[in-house]
């Protein structure tokens, strides 16, 4: 069942029991980023096959980089036609185009080199080069298609988060709710970046059993939601000032993130856009009654445990989420979770 609500007052910071406590009562809001794809670590129980997994944004950041690197030096290493026929100025000029060529690839070398790890800035060199349907081909491919979900997105299903936020874009979590409970869906919304039409809300509150599903940054089913490159962030951004009706957040998803708990996983706050949203959709909440917000990270950057850690913003849970989700399973469900 389902408890009243009560205000959270931060006169002490929350602890893991008060997580615990906002997860029995069904008032906790999940929020899902892709670190759950992560590799469990050697010693770990268990196991997730890379087959299985879809990449992390780096590692595929990495992948568009090296295919466009690839095609490059092909360009470069193909043979200068033959010369014959032409004259003079003609071969003087085609030399030189050939020169201006290979300068420009050198650039785009460069630059894909220094942006490697950045999938902001690679994804958008390769939708300019091949177009934005084969960017989103490809991202459908490496993050959905015969991908699935780990031990640990199966856990976090099992267990009764009402409300679930998440930028990922495949639908494995998806996957792992209807496995848990067959024959129910979940009721799921996607972002919309034209954001012509008003914006589909939720009803009352999730019921027993049922689970909100809202997908931030867009969703392999729906090809044209995606939020993966710079311009597409800035454009998120830009919707998040969207009026009432409009605004890209489901009006009920963002009053239960201002009261309920929240906990992050497979996130780092060290993601500009995750703090810039974070920050826009915690915009005018009474310090008194604000929230607790958990942020699982084992390795928390330095000055943003200094800036969110102190004024009561971010509880961090400095556990890698192998041994975190095992854990926070064993207490509510006094079981091991499921290998």
């Amino acid at each position: 069942m389902q408890g009243a609500f009560t205000p959270f007052r931060l006169t002490i910071m929350p602890t893991i029991d008060d997580l615990d406590e906002a997860v029995r009562n069904r008032q906790c809001v999940l929020f899902l980023g892709a670190g759950v794809h992560y590799p469990p670590p050697p010693d770990s129980l268990y196991s997730y096959a890379p087959q299985a997994r879809p990449p992390i944004g780096a590692a595929y950041s990495c992948a568009l980089v090296n295919e466009c690197v690839a095609e490059l030096n092909r360009k470069s290493q193909l043979k200068v036609p033959a010369s014959l026929g032409l004259t003079d100025e003609q071969r003087v000029r085609r030399d030189l185009e050939e020169t201006i060529a290979e300068e420009t690839r050198e650039k785009e070398r460069v630059y894909l080199e220094r942006h490697r790890e950045n999938l902001q800035r690679s994804s958008w060199y390769y939708e300019v080069r091949h177009g934005r349907d084969s960017l989103v081909k490809k991202t459908i491919k490496a993050v959905d298609t015969e991908k699935e979900p780990s031990a640990i997105v199966r856990a976090l299903a099992e267990i009764d988060f009402p409300i679930v936020i998440t930028t990922n874009y495949d639908r494995l979590f998806e996957k792992a709710l209807r496995s848990c409970n067959p024959g129910k869906e979940p009721a799921v919304r996607i972002y919309d970046p034209d954001g012509q039409m008003p914006t589909k809300n939720f009803l009352g509150l999730p019921k027993a059993n049922e689970r909100w599903l809202f997908k931030m940054h867009g969703c392999v089913s729906q090809p044209d939601s995606l939020v993966i490159t710079d311009e597409d962030y800035i454009n998120f951004v830009m919707r998040m000032g969207d009026s009432e009706d409009y605004h890209p957040v489901p009006q009920k998803i963002r009053v239960q993130f201002k009261e309920w708990p929240t906990l992050f996983v497979g996130y780092s706050l060290l993601d500009y856009n995750l703090r810039l949203l974070f920050r826009t959709l915690r915009r005018r909440v009474d310090k008194s009654e604000r929230p607790p917000t958990f942020a699982l990270d084992p390795v928390p950057d330095l000055l943003v445990v200094e800036t969110y850690g102190p004024s009561g913003l971010v509880s961090f849970i400095e556990q890698d989420s192998w041994r975190f989700v095992p854990e926070l399973y064993q207490r509510i469900f006094n079981r091991a979770m499921t290998k």
